[in-house]
């Protein structure tokens, strides 16, 4: 396999022509994570690399802000969340939106909502350039026969580990290795706080915590007060 820091001229573009073939694992700076194509082959091969357990759904992690926010349906986002500039101040979380009807599932859509990751710098730049290259693929069942092209995301680890996502580089190598995968990303820059990132759900009137995780206490702070379910 592969290891290259994500600051590399070649990161990028390595990333984007594997990722159309296989699996990529990528060093986020909480946690490692698996990133695949944004079609239904890519939720397949996720769904062998992990061993992924059924009735699970698989994220994105977001390039372009104000795609990600058009698939969601407006009637269900609130106004103070209605556009991508109002999301960016919680870069660092997953964002759940409702995408499509309640009684629409897929691998990527848990009854018509979906999760994606918000990152900053070098980390939105790799997103956003994956997202441009899968721009000309056609329309995929994953999305209820529409053209989304964030990369699928998933915590880098087999479905249900009881040791829950990798954060050490040796693990993540190992598993990489064992798994198949022909690429990491790295970073020289982790956090100081690991663990997979918090996710913020949001309907009419109401922000929800799915999950918890790093630096929730900050981006609780974020939320205004009248939307806040805690």
């Amino acid at each position: 396999m592969k290891v290259i820091d994500i600051s590399s001229k070649k990161a990028i573009d390595l990333a984007v022509e594997e990722i159309h073939k296989n699996v990529i694992l990528v060093q986020l700076p909480t946690v490692f994570a698996l990133f695949a194509a944004p079609t239904t082959r890519g939720a397949q091969q996720l769904d062998e690399c992990k061993n992924r357990l059924q009735g699970k759904n698989y994220g994105t992690a977001i390039g372009n802000l104000d795609k990600f926010i058009s698939q969601a349906k407006k009637e269900d986002l609130p106004k103070q969340f209605c556009t991508g500039a109002q999301y960016k101040k919680l870069k660092g979380t997953f964002i759940k939106l409702r995408f499509q009807n309640e009684n629409f599932h897929s691998k990527a859509i848990n009854h018509g909502t979906h999760q994606a990751l918000l990152l900053s710098g070098l980390y939105s730049k790799l997103f956003k350039a994956i997202e441009t290259s899968f721009e000309s693929y056609p329309p995929d069942e994953l999305w209820n026969r529409k053209n989304y092209c964030a990369p699928l995301c998933t915590s880098c680890n087999i479905s249900g580990d009881p040791a829950g996502s990798i954060v050490e580089f040796e693990k993540a190598l190992s598993f990489g290795n064992e798994r198949g995968i022909n690429l990491c990303i790295i970073t020289k820059k982790p956090a100081t706080e690991k663990g997979s990132y918090p996710i913020f759900g949001f309907s009419k009137n109401k922000v929800f915590i799915h999950r918890e995780g790093p630096g929730l206490s900050r981006f609780k702070e974020k939320i205004p007060a009248a939307l806040r379910s805690w």
